[in-house]
């Protein structure tokens, strides 16, 4: 019942639904790989090839509204990921006191769904349709920033996505050719002015780790990163990306913001509503590459020689200095890091790690 003018109103709902049909979700798994030694033990090799298929994945369907209920969840689609990874070593000795080893791990893979019940072709959100890459992203391309208000009169109508164009809000390209910019329906064959313009997945994931040795001493270093990816901020949250959230006022609000004497800044004019989102629909301009390369890991060592600990009564002793996350290369806008960007607002920077320490054994 619900209360309603100080009394209880009895109502009747149907009940959930259970598809008739539903069963578990198989996993097929295939694989290829190979691996040798070779050199005298120097070089090793190793790589696989793989494709695992997932059927009857649990998925939600949509019904007519007729139905007065939920949809149950059906057995609707099924999911191929396919990929490799590869992985080589060298180690070698130079002369009598140097020592090297190096090791490239790589790999890559993309999941497409090969079966789901979408007759309309819609995507966004939980519809998928056959052939979709998963992690694609659909936005506007953009051709730059309106410089005065006579661009606005003469570009195409952006009124569907929004009101009161002016000078310093973004231009989007009419990719259709219909003289105005809109969302279309939301499917494949009418996506409006939207096209792929990007694929959250990790593409060509890697890491390297590699040491050199002179006599006791040993520098050892891990690099780990991503090759290829996408990221767009999730709806609404833009607090690290435009300066139109009330109490969140970066410092490029004041020096990477169009205006008249800032015409090639990055960032549109600022906005006094914080809910006009037209200048911050998916779009092409403010897409971020979250591709990086990182030190994870320097670390330096000394071995005490053991003559030395055996007057001591020790059995072995190790001095070391190590450094966590102490350089990366990425093409991401500050503040932005790509291994924290599911939080949406970075508060927090990658912290850098400096330890200095004594290992010892009796």
């Amino acid at each position: 019942p619900y209360l309603f003018s100080g009394g209880l109103i009895p109502f009747v709902s149907a009940s959930g639904l259970v598809s008739p049909s539903l069963t578990w979700e198989s996993v097929t798994s295939q694989n290829i790989g190979l691996d040798f030694t070779m050199l005298k033990s120097r070089l090793d090799v190793s790589f696989d090839l793989f494709t695992r298929d997932t059927k009857n994945m649990l998925m939600n369907v949509n019904y007519p509204d007729i139905l007065g209920t939920s949809a149950p969840r059906e057995n609707a689609a099924d999911l191929r990921t396919a990929g490799w990874e590869a992985s080589v070593t060298w180690r070698d000795k130079i002369k009598t006191n140097w020592s090297y080893d190096v090791t490239l791990a790589l790999a890559d893979s993309q999941a497409e769904i090969t079966k789901f019940m979408n007759e309309t072709g819609a995507f966004g959100g939980t519809n998928y349709r056959v052939g979709q890459k998963l992690g694609e992203i659909w936005g506007f391309e953009t051709l730059g920033i309106f410089q005065s208000d006579d661009d606005v009169a003469s570009a195409p109508d952006q009124s569907r996505i929004g009101n009161n164009w002016r000078a310093g809000d973004v231009q989007y390209a009419d990719l259709n050719g219909d003289g105005q910019i809109d969302f279309g329906d939301n499917t494949v064959e009418n996506p409006g002015d939207r096209k792929i313009i990007g694929n959250t997945s990790a593409r060509y994931t890697f890491g390297v780790n590699g040491s050199l040795a002179y006599k006791n001493f040993r520098v050892t270093a891990f690099f780990q990163g991503i090759g290829s990816r996408d990221h767009w901020p999730s709806s609404g949250n833009w607090t690290w990306f435009f300066p139109f959230n009330a109490g969140h006022v970066e410092n490029y609000f004041l020096t990477d913001t169009w205006s008249e004497t800032n015409r090639e800044a990055y960032f549109p004019a600022p906005h006094i509503s914080t809910n006009d989102k037209k200048n911050v629909q998916v779009q092409s301009r403010y897409l971020q590459n979250a591709g990086y390369v990182r030190l994870k890991n320097l670390t330096f060592s000394y071995d005490v020689p053991t003559p030395a600990l055996s007057k001591i009564g020790l059995a072995n002793a190790q001095i070391f200095a190590t450094g966590m996350n102490l350089w990366e290369f990425t093409k991401m806008r500050k503040p932005l890091d790509p291994e924290s960007i599911q939080a949406g607002a970075i508060e927090y920077p990658m912290q850098r790690i400096f330890t200095l320490g004594l290992n010892v054994s009796l």
